[in-house]
Order: C-alpha cells, then sequence, then structure tokens
C-alpha cells in the first residue's frame, strides 16, 4: 500500500507540470481524413463485433501549426475489436494531444474494423502494407508506431515479421497483452461458451491473446532477426477505473493474476527485449487518452532517454492458473428461471460474485444458507471493444459469508446466456489447488497439477477436465480423476498448430470437513 501511495503522489506531482496540450482540448480540430483505401466487404477470422469500418482505410490528421523539428510520424493502431475513431471520437483522446505537442499523425483500420477479430498475422500482415503506403505518403518520412492493447502484437508482427521494421523508428505500446490475457482463457473456456455463441465473442483476436497461444507467439517473433531491430516503449496500468464499470469487472478477475488494468495484467504488458518506460495508474480504457501523453513523449523520437525509476514498479509474474474461483454458466430461456448452487467452506471472508449475461437480466438474486437474499443493483454494458464486447454485467459482493449451500437464481425476459465467476478471499491466500508444470512431446500434453494435503482431504477429491479446442465447444473432451491428490494427465491425440483451452473443475471437503468448489482454467497451443 505505501509504494502505491508513493507512485500515486509521484504520478499527481507529474501531472501538475503536464503541458497545456494535456489540459486545454484543441479547439476546432478537424477529423482525421480518409487518405488511404481499403478492400470492401473484407470480413475475417469469425465472432461478429458490431464494426462497419473498411479494413486497411487509413487517415492522416490535422497538419500541427507548430510541428517538432525531424519528427516522425505518429501512427495510432487500435486493438481488439476497435476501430480507429477510438483515437479522436473522445475529447480526450491522443490525437489532440499528439496534434497540440506538434506532431503529424496517421490512423489505419484493421480487420477488426471490419466487423470480426483478427489474429497477429492477418493484421500484421495488413498493417505492414499500410505503413509502407503511409511512408510513402509521407516521402520516407520515419513512423513511430503507438500501439493500444492488441495492437501492440500486431504492430511487432508486422514490424519484425513482415518487413515493416525499415520504415519504423520506435514503438510505444501501451497496455499490450504480449503475453497473453487470462481474460481470453476465460472468454474461450467450456463455461463461456453459452454467452459466446450468444455474443459471438470467441474471435479469432481473442484465441489469437490466449495465453497458451501468446507463449508459442513470444518463442517463434522473439526469434526472427529484426524482433527488436526497432525500439519498443511499453506502458502497463494497474487501475480498474471506477467501481462495476467495464474495466473493474474485469480486474476483479485478473486480481488473482497480479497487478493489472482490467484487462492486462501489468506482467503481459512488458516485452522481453523492450524497455519498460512505466506501470502507472492507468486502467485499460484511460491508458490510450491524452493522459498518458506526457509520459510518452520522450519516447517517440529516435534518441535514448533515461527511465525515470519512479514510474516503474515491481510486479511479480502469476501466469499459472489460480484456485479461488468458481465458474459456470448456461443458457436461460426467455420466463424460465435458471439456478445454479455454489458452496461456501470454512474460512471465506469475503465472496465477489460477478455475472456478465448476454441481455439485461430480468432478475438476479444470491441466497445464503440461512435463506437470506441478496441482489445485484447496477447493470454495466461492455460497450468500449475488448474480450467481453457486448455483454452486461452485474455484481454480488457479501462479507463474513456463512458456511454452507449457497444458490443464485436468475431470469431473463428473451432468451439469454450467462457467465458466472465467483471469487474466494480468504485470510489464509493459499491456493488449495497449484499447476506444476507443463511438458510437451509431439501431439501429447502432461499437465501437471497438485492439491495441497495440508488444506484438503485427499479420497474427497474429484477433478473433471474438460479440454477443447478453444472456442468451439463442439470438440470438447471430458474426463474425471478421483480420490488423489494429484490431478496431473496426459492431453494426448491433440492437433498441431491448434490452441486448446483446459477447464478442470474440482470439489472435495477441507481439512476442517466443509464441502468446497474451484474451477481452474489455462491454455495451451500446440505447435509443429
Amino acid at each position: 500500500m505505501t509504494i502505491r501511495i508513493v507512485v500515486m503522489l509521484l504520478f499527481s506531482l507529474i501531472v501538475l507540470s503536464i503541458p497545456c496540450y494535456v489540459i486545454a482540448q484543441s479547439k476546432g480540430l478537424a477529423n482525421p481524413r480518409l487518405v488511404g483505401k481499403g478492400e470492401e466487404n473484407v470480413l475475417m477470422g469469425k465472432g461478429g463485433n458490431g464494426n462497419e469500418e473498411t479494413p486497411g482505410d487509413w487517415y492522416v490528421g490535422q497538419a500541427p501549426v507548430n510541428p517538432v523539428e525531424n519528427a516522425p510520424i505518429l501512427l495510432f493502431v487500435p486493438g481488439l475489436n476497435n476501430v480507429a475513431q477510438i483515437f479522436w471520437e473522445e475529447e480526450d483522446g491522443l490525437y489532440h494531444a499528439a496534434y497540440e505537442a506538434g506532431y503529424q499523425t496517421a490512423f489505419v483500420q484493421l480487420y477488426d474494423a471490419g466487423g470480426a477479430s483478427a489474429d497477429m498475422w492477418d493484421n500484421g500482415m495488413l498493417l505492414a502494407e499500410k505503413i509502407e503506403e503511409i511512408s510513402a505518403h509521407f516521402n520516407g518520412r520515419p513512423i513511430t508506431l503507438v500501439a493500444y492493447s492488441k495492437g501492440g502484437v500486431d504492430a511487432q508482427t508486422a514490424a519484425a515479421y513482415y518487413g515493416a521494421w525499415r520504415y519504423v523508428d520506435n514503438i510505444i505500446t501501451l497496455s499490450s497483452p504480449h503475453h497473453g490475457s487470462q481474460l481470453a482463457d476465460l472468454a474461450n473456456s467450456n463455461w463461456a461458451g453459452w454467452l459466446a455463441d450468444l455474443l459471438g465473442f470467441q474471435g479469432e483476436g481473442t484465441t489469437a491473446v490466449e495465453t497458451g497461444r501468446m507463449t508459442h507467439f513470444r518463442s517463434e517473433i522473439d526469434e526472427q532477426p529484426y524482433a527488436y531491430y526497432n525500439d519498443y516503449y511499453t506502458f502497463g496500468g494497474m487501475d480498474w477505473g471506477s467501481v462495476l464499470s467495464v474495466t473493474w469487472y474485469g480486474g476483479v478477475y485478473l486480481s488473482s493474476y497480479g497487478e493489472n488494468d482490467g484487462v492486462v495484467t501489468a506482467v503481459s504488458s512488458s516485452l522481453p527485449e523492450g524497455q519498460e518506460i512505466a506501470i502507472g495508474e492507468w486502467d485499460h480504457l484511460s491508458i490510450k487518452t491524452e493522459i498518458i501523453f506526457p509520459f510518452m513523449d520522450d519516447y517517440i523520437m529516435d534518441e535514448q532517454v533515461a527511465v525515470r525509476p519512479e514510474l516503474t514498479k515491481a510486479v511479480k509474474p502469476t501466469s499459472a492458473p489460480v484456485s479461488n474461483q468458481l465458474i459456470r454458466g448456461n443458457a436461460i430461456t426467455k420466463g424460465n428461471p435458471e439456478q445454479q448452487e455454489l458452496v461456501v467452506e470454512d474460512g471465506v471472508e469475503s465472496i465477489d460474485l460477478l455475472v456478465y449475461a448476454g441481455h439485461n437480466l430480468k432478475d438476479l438474486t444470491l441466497i445464503d444458507p440461512t435463506g437470506r437474499s441478496y441482489s445485484a443493483k447496477k447493470v454495466t454494458t461492455h460497450d468500449t471493444g475488448g474480450i467481453f464486447y457486448g455483454a452486461k454485467s452485474y455484481r454480488i459482493a457479501v462479507k463474513n459469508p456463512p458456511e454452507g449451500n449457497w444458490k443464485v437464481k436468475l431470469s431473463s425476459n428473451q432468451d439469454s446466456a450467462y457467465l458466472l465467476v465467483t471469487k474466494f478471499d480468504k485470510q489464509k491466500d493459499l491456493p488449495l489447488i497449484k499447476k506444476i508444470s507443463e511438458k510437451s512431446k509431439p501431439s501429447t500434453f502432461n499437465y501437471q497439477i497438485q492439491a495441497d494435503s495440508a488444506q484438503v482431504k485427499q479420497d474427497s477429491l474429484q477433478a473433471t477436465y474438460t479440454v477443447l479446442e478453444s472456442g468451439n465447444r463442439s470438440t470438447a473432451n471430458t474426463w474425471k480423476k478421483s480420490g488423489t491428490l494429484d490431478f496431473s494427465s496426459e492431453l494426448s491425440n491433440l492437433k498441431k498448430n491448434q490452441s486448446y483451452n483446459i477447464t478442470i473443475d474440482v470439489k472435495g471437503e477441507t481439512r476442517s470437513g466443509f464441502p468446497f468448489e474451484r474451477t481452474l482454467i489455462d491454455s495451451i497451443y500446440t505447435a509443429d
């Protein structure tokens, strides 16, 4: 807590010295004009996101009145399920800040803008083509990429794999999931399947940033000859936004994996050979606004600038699946209430019930073992892109919950679906179950996981594995293991070059005899 307060105070002092281009808006600044045309009616991947722009379109911002001498062009790259307009339609957008600072700007639509998200290979190829076009338009002036969220992964692919490095000066990434996001693992899990089918968020872009897929991607891209030819500067966040905001829901889920901004963990936002500039008090939405510009301004041009140590924060990686959550999901039929049961064991200090629904729910009630009811008071709509785009979220929090059997009742005025995440907070934050390692050989993964004998009764334990090709519930394969502390299992007959999502539902009794339930979610990628 002391470190966080000190960092916040330092940020406050820096904000007080922010130049006027961040405090005052650009009066009468014209929207960027369309210069380069993309290909009409191009739809990549699956999973509709509602966007109707043309992939490959690129725009040029208004020329600054007082341009920075010898400055590169700033090309802004949007993220997962985003369009280029995210940088200029809001009054606090980065377009305004860059213009006031004296930089010429450009913006590009990737495949996500056309209606469905794409992976880094498709987006990277498209981006590389547009970087070359934009460079030619500006007579060969170098380009600095400012890439938001998954756009940072697409940007590195364009530069290192598709040859755009020759046109690029620096690459600045804003909370990019360079090592994946556990929210993508959750979205592609078996329990999220009903909601995903309804909202269509299991696109190629979501699968691309699963933690297993990104582990493989890092091994591919970091070995490219020009992987770090350009200078990379990374920024990450550790704020969740206001309570019950879109990023707050993601922050609660990701909190078990360490500091995060509601979508991406701080650890994931850094690159192995990049320079981490700051892990700051930004959430995943605010990090793409003008408030970030004073911190990145020094890294736009190809000059070495010392990193301010007061802006960095030591973060500990926590990539393995955690065992303090219970995940459930299902379809809801109009007029037919749905009920889920959950158990709370001894020693739980609080529970947080998060519900993602396809539509506004008519009713959401949590009932404890004594018959007391708890209701959600507010609904949040995920309307800013990202992984759970289009979902409605609800929260019910209970402190000092009594042990025993609880019920969750849901109903809707239309056919819908939901994903339920229950987070258990305990004073002794020790994992009941923990992943040890995974070992790979052709077409086989040995997934090693084990329960803690000091906390659970061995003969009471049962683990149910559900393994599926990510985002495709029809491929699900399920089996059980019981009566053992070692839940390790060999995943065999796997396809090559395929992402797999692993859900492990564990139930049993604690050493003191109270039933418990947990869900572990992970992902792997099988290469050649």
